[in-house]
Order: structure tokens, then sequence, then C-alpha cells
């Protein structure tokens, strides 16, 4: 049990210090209270577009992504049609975004 647990620890910290995307949903009253944020590949056509991760934020809150170095994009969306999409490319260190939601 406590070889799984040291192992466990070990791998989190290699893991924890890649690059990073980040962001902060920000408030807007024309748009739900929380969105879902979207990390994909970076292609046009939506069948080579790979889903990587997702998680649901509050307006306020942030979101952080683990990944490896290359080109990604960033997709906001909520239940009432605000929309974001931010294409990025990330070398190493911590790209930190501001997610600003619009009504489409």
């Amino acid at each position: 049990m406590k070889y799984l647990v040291l192992f466990t620890f070990m791998s989190f910290q290699v893991f924890a210090e890649g690059p990073t995307i980040s962001g902060k949903l920000l408030k807007n009253d024309q748009c739900s209270k929380k969105a879902m944020i979207w990390l994909s590949l970076d292609k046009v056509n939506y069948k080579e577009r790979l889903l990587l991760m997702h998680t649901e934020v509050p307006q306020g809150g942030t979101f952080r992504f683990y990944v490896k170095p290359g080109q990604y994009q960033i997709r906001g969306s909520d239940e009432i049609g605000c929309e974001f999409l931010k294409r990025v490319e990330i070398k190493e260190g911590e790209l930190d975004l501001p997610i600003v939601m619009v009504k489409k």
C-alpha cells in the first residue's frame, strides 16, 4: 500500500510540472451562471478535432488543463447560446486566458 501511495505521488509531481493552459470565466449578465470549457486539438475539420478535456466552470471561476506542447482550441459554451473560441499554441510554461463568453 505504501508503494502505491509513493508511486502515485511521484507520478503526479512529474505530470504537474508540464505546460498548462488556465483561465478565468469572466462574469457576463447576458450568459448563464456556468459554462462548459472544452480543450481540443486545433483542427478545422470537426472530425479531426479530438476532444481532450472539458470542465464546467461557474462565472468568476477558474480552470487549468495540463497539456503537452502543441496547438489547441479552447472553447466555451453555455445552455443559452453564449460562446467562446480561442486558438492557442503552447511550448512551455503557463498560458493564462481571460474567458469572455459572448451571446451569438
